[in-house]
């Protein structure tokens, strides 16, 4: 039955694999003219980030009850109610805003890195070697966010380096051998693994610091605004930076080629789906969860690995699959003994908090029965000063 978890998990799972096979289509079949610019493909995925992320907080403010619907549809009232979105958007209107400066930048970096890795790395072993954002991103919010990680987490964690580093030798000992087809001869000559491991390292560490720090920053703002704006901001300062980078170093291809060169119906699909990629994280974030966020992902990653046999050629061997089942299992395991740690967490909280609702009922009624105590000496006292008076004017 479709509902909305489905819908997202499935939506997650084709967004995942298509963006992956696209980008490796894109960056590794025969062209005739030149190739296309990674920067300005990454500018491009920008700008369709901004159009999204403006038209979904168009559409969650006026589901709210202080917009659209308490203005009567009148024309003043779409105006009112546009202004009223458009105010926190802008980006120096948000002092807040600036941080996402380092974020954006580092987004910047990896997503112009995932064209790098997918040109120089099969789309298995890209899929593998990107699960190394766990490690990375345990790491930096152990010591940014203060999260605690087990014994068990830090298991896993050494698994999944064996897992990568196994998958890897398999991949280079396979490369030592005989080609088996010239298509792939031609392809295997244009490949630099060092390259796209070292490309896929860099993206661990950039995706895994913006990440937790972006999380840093959305928990620590005294500023409440919707993550769709916070989304507009991300976007705003990615495209400024994108823009300066096509400047500096593509300045001179874009004059001789033009700004859009290469770009066809593949390339567009590539805009889209990597601009759709922070929308189906949160999507599956909100209606499913962080667990099956993983399993959403770990299966994309089998997915696009399985059609990479047949759209390129590529070739599973048996210690690729067990280098891939390694890290499958760090991943589970982590995210598993994640869980733990959070229910034993919030059954404390909530055993902390039965602990001061008890102090703070008995600190009351030792309170009641104190001002009852006072009450009835007072009222003993008044009998008694009256008892006096009587008998001073009635001796």
């Amino acid at each position: 039955m479709l509902n909305a978890k489905n819908i997202s998990l499935l939506a997650g799972i084709f967004q995942q694999a298509a963006l992956v096979l696209i980008i490796r289509y894109s960056k590794t079949r025969k062209q005739d003219e030149v190739e296309y610019l990674n920067s300005v493909a990454v500018a491009s995925a920008e700008v369709f980030k901004l159009c999204l992320s403006f038209i979904l907080e168009f559409i969650s403010t006026k589901k709210n009850k202080e917009g659209i619907n308490n203005t009567n549809g009148t024309k003043g009232g779409h105006i009112s109610h546009l202004k009223r979105m458009f105010k926190p958007m802008l980006v120096f209107n948000d002092k807040e805003s600036v941080k996402l400066v380092i974020p954006a930048l580092l987004y910047l970096i990896q997503n112009n890195l995932l064209f790098v890795a997918l040109a120089n790395l099969s789309v298995g072993m890209y899929q593998v070697t990107n699960q190394g954002k766990l490690l990375t991103t345990a790491l930096l919010s152990r010591i940014m966010l203060k999260n605690k990680i087990s014994g068990m987490q830090y298991v896993s964690i050494a698994l999944l380096g064996f897992g990568v580093a196994f998958i890897h030798l398999s991949e280079y000992h396979a490369k030592e051998e005989s080609v088996s087809t010239a298509s792939s001869a031609t392809t295997a000559t244009k490949q630099n693994q060092i390259l796209g491991l070292m490309a896929v390292l860099v993206c661990c560490l950039t995706s895994s610091f913006s990440g937790v720090y972006f999380e840093f920053i959305l928990k620590k703002s005294p500023t409440q605004l919707s993550v769709h704006c916070r989304n507009f901001h991300l976007a705003s300062w990615s495209f400024f930076l994108a823009t300066v980078h096509i400047l500096l170093y593509d300045n001179d291809q874009v004059m001789q080629y033009g700004l859009f060169h290469g770009f066809d119906i593949y390339v567009v699909l590539v805009v889209v789906a990597q601009g759709m990629t922070g929308f189906v994280v949160s999507m599956m974030i909100k209606y499913a969860d962080t667990v099956l966020k993983g399993f959403a992902i770990s299966i994309a990653a089998v997915l696009a690995t399985l059609l990479s046999v047949p759209l390129f050629g590529a070739h599973i061997s048996s210690s690729f699959v067990a280098g891939a089942l390694m890290v499958v299992s760090a991943v589970k395991m982590y995210s598993h003994y994640g869980i733990k740690i959070e229910e034993s967490n919030s059954k404390k909280d909530a055993e902390n908090k039965d602990e001061e609702i008890g102090l703070i009922s008995k600190e009351k009624e030792e309170q009641n029965e104190s001002s009852s105590a006072l009450g009835s000496d007072n009222r003993g006292d008044k009998r008694g000063a009256n008892h006096r008076r009587k008998l001073v004017q009635n001796p």
